[in-house]
């Protein structure tokens, strides 16, 4: 491993390309945040045995992991690959942290980031309507709402709405409920691959076990886990149909499963990192947006490939929640700066932190998930 990081950081020629894209440097002009300055630090630090310094794995847990620089990089470079193998190695040879491995710890105790009981995951159902939604039970479809939209009040919001659109559109689905467990990405991302595809199998076990078609979710992290990264974590796993919500409701958009009225506002959509860079959908959101009458759809400066991350990627919040403070405020300043009324994401840690954001900015910008958004605009 350690041969091969070290063949792809020399691979960068310092160019500084990378300046212009990284959200982080952005936010503070810090070399160290930037791919061409990590990447100087993980050569340095390669081959020692001894372990890494408090300020190298700083500055690795600072990275967003949200692949921009790489997405722009003339070289090729895969800045955010080697961060996560780095953290890796850092988990190895000195164990994780003690905020990863608090995490870890709840997910191997209650299969959740918190450390909520497990009967918490369905506290978001107690304003559905009763019998609205099959716990557990044999469906075409399993809805996996994800740790944050189940244990989150502020996001509980998102699944509520998209199980209202599930419904309307009458859709045969169903919730794991108690018996879903985190979708892992915390602990991917932050070197603990064992782990996490301990926590993931079960996931594919209850799935199985309700004879379900396909899996569909909210989140794009666990959209990204189960679509693209799930068959690394366990090689022999079963093919899964997955669907990210913005997809699922395109095609229902598009087969006229709802009547839309007019719902007149200047939008812009915010691609988040896990579901546009890192699993390349980009179109589906907009074609939600662009049927509904009265809605125009503006673009940031930084939109589809090169979108800038809301700060909540790569455990940036666990890790330093005042960098991801920064980054999301300044997100929110190239919306205003599009002439938006609204905010519109897919991702409920879009959505928190770039609320958290506009709150401390004062801005007069609306925050909606496109699930929120749709449902308002349905008859």
């Amino acid at each position: 491993m350690i041969a091969n990081i070290k063949e792809d950081v020399f691979k960068c020629s310092r160019c500084g390309n990378c300046q212009y894209y990284c959200p982080s440097f952005s936010a503070n002009r810090m070399e160290t945040h930037v791919a061409r300055g990590r990447l100087q630090l993980i050569g340095r630090n390669l081959d020692r045995t001894d372990g890494y310094s408090d300020s190298f794995i700083r500055r690795m847990d600072q990275c967003l992991l949200c692949g921009n620089c790489s997405q722009n990089c003339p070289s090729g470079v895969m800045t955010e690959e080697i961060v996560e193998a780095m953290r890796g190695l850092r988990v190895e040879r000195m164990g994780p942290g003690q905020a990863l491995a608090s995490v870890a710890g709840n997910i191997d105790k209650e299969g959740n980031i918190t450390g909520d009981g497990r009967s918490n995951r369905l506290l978001w159902l107690e304003n559905m309507e009763e019998g609205a939604v099959k716990i557990g039970k044999p469906a075409e479809y399993v809805y996996f709402t994800g740790c944050v939209p189940a244990l989150y009040p502020s996001s509980y919001s998102i699944p509520q709405t998209f199980s209202a659109l599930l419904n309307k559109a009458g859709l045969d689905w169903t919730l794991l409920g108690e018996k879903e467990n985190c979708c892992s990405y915390p602990l991917i991302i932050g070197g603990m691959r064992s782990e996490a595809a301990k926590a993931f199998a079960e996931n594919l076990r209850q799935v199985a076990a309700l004879g379900a078609k396909a899996v569909v979710t909210t989140c794009p992290s666990c959209y990204h886990v189960w679509k693209e990264v799930a068959h690394e974590l366990l090689p022999d796993m079963p093919p899964v149909e997955v669907y990210h919500s913005t997809q699922l409701l395109a095609k229902l958009v598009r087969e006229g499963a709802f009547r839309l009225k007019e719902s007149a506002c200047t939008a812009v959509f915010h691609d988040s990192c896990d579901l546009g860079r890192k699993s390349g959908v980009y179109d589906e959101p907009r074609e939600i947006l662009r049927a509904i009458p009265g809605v125009k759809l503006t673009e940031m400066k930084f939109h589809r490939e090169n979108a800038f991350c809301c700060g909540g990627g790569g455990n940036l919040e666990m890790n330093d929640p005042a960098l991801s403070g920064l980054v999301a405020q300044q997100r929110v300043a190239q919306a205003q700066d599009a002439g938006a009324d609204i905010l519109i994401t897919s991702c409920q840690q879009c959505k928190r932190t770039l609320s958290g954001g506009a709150r401390k900015m004062r801005a007069r910008i609306k925050m909606q998930d496109i699930s929120e958004f749709l449902l308002n605009a349905v008859e």
